[in-house]
């Protein structure tokens, strides 16, 4: 079984502990994308228990996306890479509930906000493709449109910082700024009735233009001029509350009306 050194299992949950040990064991390089993982008996040998309980545990590894099962003379349980997309919905739903249960403050979320996108606008102006550029132009000419539905344009804005999140082209960076965006919701109701949307619009168009013509440096300006107008506008919204007071399992989540549409 390749380097693979078993733990001894506990007396509950005896799949559970088989499925976190290979998960580990995977995640450790063990075994490689491709590789085929032991047999239902050879698990149940190694650990010492029933084939039921080894085939349970291999379930409940697949349910996490690990590893893909496959019949046959030369079929078997193999490791695979996960899906972008599956592994950035596993993500969303974790954090959703970390954030309604947790301790996570609006500083929180503001801070990782601006640590994280400064990064990605400098990026996507370096390495951004006209398709990118379609992407981030097309909410903010949309959002022009002052007289829509409140939920529609905070949706154009979160289709425009997702676009430049990925013209940044990191998988990482992306998937860390999804956390950021499903708080966005709930700590958009703390202001959203102060903001000037037509100024929101033009830092948006600022930000999108230093994208278009290659200029990190104007990028970072940009995001840094409209991160100041929404810290300026949070702060008169709370007037004398600190954002680092209040978390955002307390706070009312503004609707999106993307949130409302099955995922794809």
């Amino acid at each position: 079984m390749n380097d693979f050194q078993p733990e001894q299992l506990g007396r509950k949950d005896a799949s559970g502990q088989i499925a976190r040990q290979l998960r580990n064991a995977i995640s450790q390089g063990v075994w490689q994308p491709g590789e085929r993982l032991p047999t239902e008996q050879e698990l149940a040998d190694t650990f010492d228990v029933a084939r039921a309980t080894a085939r349970e545990g291999l379930k409940l590894l697949s349910a996490t996306g690990l590893v893909i099962s496959a019949r046959g003379s030369n079929g078997g349980t193999f490791v695979a890479i996960p899906d972008a997309e599956e592994v950035a919905e596993q993500l969303s739903d974790a954090i959703q509930l970390w954030y309604r249960a947790g301790n996570v403050s609006l500083h929180d979320v503001d801070e990782a906000r601006w640590v994280l996108e400064m990064q990605c606008v400098d990026l996507a102006a370096r390495r951004r493709t006209d398709e990118d550029l379609s992407a981030i132009s097309r909410p903010v000419e949309a959002s022009r449109d002052l007289e829509m539905d409140i939920a529609d344009w905070l949706d154009l804005d979160l289709e425009f910082h997702t676009a430049i999140t990925k013209a940044a082209k990191n998988k990482i960076l992306e998937l860390a700024m999804t956390s950021v965006h499903l708080a966005r919701p709930a700590t958009n109701s703390v202001f959203v009735e102060y903001l000037d949307r037509e100024s929101v619009t033009n830092q948006h168009e600022a930000i999108y233009l230093a994208i278009r013509d290659g200029d990190p440096d104007a990028a970072r300006a940009a995001f840094q001029g409209h991160v100041s107008y929404l810290d300026q506008t949070r702060r008169e919204a709370l007037d004398q509350t600190d954002a680092a007071d209040i978390l955002v399992a307390t706070l009312p989540e503004v609707r999106h009306s993307a949130a409302e549409r099955p995922r794809a």
